[in-house]
C-alpha cells in the first residue's frame, strides 16, 4: 500500500501546482460577405419582345407603363435601396428621375417606367431610340454597394405623334 500512497501523494502535488497556460492573441478572420446579386425577375409582357433574351425592354408610346421587378439576393432579410441608372456618352452613368426604391423582406422591388414621349413638332421622334440601363444597390451595414449587369431600353413613338409626322 505504501507505493500506492506515494503515487497518490505525487498526484495531489501535481494537481496543486498552478499550470501556466500561454495563449496567442486571437486574430480576427474577416467574414466574407455572401455573394450578392440583382436579377430581373419580371417585366410587363407588353414591354419585352418575344425574340429578346430578356436584355432589352421595349417601351412603345401608347402602351401601359412597363413594370420591372428585380430581386436582390445574398442579403437575407436585410432590405436594400435600389436605383435605376442609364448611360450617357458625355456624362457617364446617371441616376434616373425615378425614386430610389426599397426592397421588401424577400429582396423584391418593382419599378414602374413611365415615359414622357416628345410631342412637339420640333422634338425628335423616338424611332427605336435605345439607352443602356443598370440597377445600383446602395451599401447597407456590412453589405457593399454593387451594380447589376446592363440591359437596354428601347423607346418608339407612335406614327401619329406630331414629333414624328413633322406637322
Amino acid at each position: 500500500m505504501i507505493p500506492f500512497m506515494r503515487q497518490l501523494k505525487f498526484m495531489c502535488l501535481v494537481a496543486a501546482v498552478p499550470m501556466v497556460i500561454t495563449s496567442s492573441p486571437a486574430t480576427a478572420t474577416p467574414v466574407a460577405s455572401p455573394k450578392q446579386s440583382l436579377r430581373i425577375i419580371a417585366i410587363s409582357d407588353h414591354c419585352v419582345d418575344e425574340w429578346s433574351e430578356d436584355d432589352t425592354v421595349y417601351i412603345n408610346e401608347g402602351d401601359a407603363d412597363c413594370r420591372i421587378t428585380v430581386q436582390v439576393r445574398g442579403r437575407g432579410k436585410t432590405k436594400s435601396k435600389v436605383a435605376l441608372e442609364y448611360y450617357d456618352e458625355d456624362e457617364g452613368w446617371i441616376r434616373t428621375d425615378y425614386d430610389i426604391e426599397t426592397t421588401n423582406s424577400s429582396g423584391k422591388v418593382t419599378f414602374v417606367l413611365e415615359t414622357a414621349f416628345p410631342t412637339g413638332v420640333d422634338d425628335d421622334c423616338y424611332d427605336h431610340d435605345s439607352w443602356t440601363h443598370r440597377f445600383a444597390v446602395s451599401r447597407s451595414g456590412k453589405y457593399k454597394s454593387f451594380r447589376s449587369s446592363t440591359f437596354d431600353v428601347t423607346y418608339t413613338s407612335l406614327d401619329t405623334n406630331p414629333a414624328c409626322t413633322g406637322e
